[in-house]
């Protein structure tokens, strides 16, 4: 038997968990604080329409969706200021097709469906992943109904090689960037307690400034941000040069993945390859804690840092991980 539950039913927290422990993406940035009592942590003008697709008692696939009116009374559908997403739970994939049972995709289509015709959002977007290289049943409807797609590419790097491995896969000019800032800046790590000691303005400059100077809108909620950090699994790298700060990026992680969310170069920071030895610190930082990849993601910063087109790629591994596509989705 297959059925949705939505997130203010009973049950939901219960199906998250267990699907998001099988994701084999796992992005912090999607959590459901909601289920963990954090409502006070999530902007209030936002509706969670998150869902779970179970079926047989195994939670198949989830969505990660919110709707809200912008400031110019549009009704837009995302995830808290994001793309909305999907995730599955590689477990539950049928062997050896390596398929989804064809009822758990009719009904996610389904959900999606309803919550179009009922919300009638003047503008969606949605993040595709492309879990084990196929894309979502999602993308599939939105592009039934006029959605474009935008190819997005990230990085995604394995930790589970040496720290001298690591160094050697970066191509030249991204490691004497990187030598350049070991050398020159003063880099410092902010999570936890350090966190907690912060003054609430220079929480403020560091991560909402920052993230809009970035143009990431993955979770615009600078609650979240605070949220993940305190709760550890989130971090702040800060820069400094002659005892200036001149950057700050942020970073959020599970036990398994490491997500660089945005980076901020300062205004008044000098002509200088500032960012590249912050993110390597984080790189070796997030292997220190035992994650096993660390994803660019598709933030504005990271995409000036990695190559965006074969050819690039085929001129430069940048900072030595795997290319990947992903599709943003885009109606209305």
């Amino acid at each position: 038997m297959h059925t949705v539950i939505e997130s203010n039913e009973t049950g939901f927290s219960h199906y998250w968990d267990r699907l998001y422990a099988n994701d084999p993406i796992q992005n912090p940035l999607y959590l459901q604080f909601g289920s963990r009592q954090d409502a006070e942590y999530l902007d209030q003008d936002y509706l969670d329409r998150s869902f779970v697709v179970v079926a047989e008692d195994v939670p198949v696939f989830a969505c990660s969706l919110t709707s809200h009116i912008d400031k110019d009374g549009r009704k837009c559908v995302g995830y808290f200021g994001a793309e909305a997403s999907t995730h599955v739970n590689q477990s539950s994939l049928q062997a050896p097709s390596n398929n989804f049972k064809p009822e758990a995709i009719r009904l996610l289509q389904q959900h999606i469906d309803q919550l179009i015709e009922e919300i009638q959002p003047d503008s969606l977007d949605y993040l595709d992943p492309i879990s084990h290289g196929i894309m979502s049943p999602v993308t599939q409807l939105l592009l039934s109904r006029g959605a474009v797609p935008t190819v997005q590419h990230a990085q995604v790097i394995d930790l589970n090689q040496s720290q001298q491995r690591l160094y050697a896969n970066m191509d030249n000019d991204i490691r004497s960037r990187v030598d350049w800032g070991l050398r020159s800046l003063s880099l410092d790590i902010v999570s936890g307690r350090r966190f907690d000691t912060m003054r609430s303005s220079e929480v403020d400059r560091l991560i909402t400034e920052s993230s809009e100077q970035d143009g990431n809108t993955i979770l615009h909620n600078k609650r979240v941000y605070e949220k993940l950090i305190r709760q550890g699994m989130g971090f702040l790298i800060q820069a400094r040069y002659q005892g200036q700060l001149v950057s700050s990026s942020l970073f959020a992680h599970t036990d398994r993945t490491c997500h660089f969310v945005f980076g901020d170069v300062l205004p008044d920071a000098p002509n200088k390859p500032v960012l590249h030895a912050l993110i390597w610190q984080a790189i070796l930082h997030s292997k220190a804690r035992g994650c096993s990849e660390f994803d660019f993601g598709c933030s504005t910063v990271a995409n000036g840092l990695i190559p965006q087109t074969a050819a690039d790629q085929k001129d430069s591994n940048s900072f030595g991980g795997a290319r990947q596509a992903r599709l943003k989705v885009s109606l209305g």
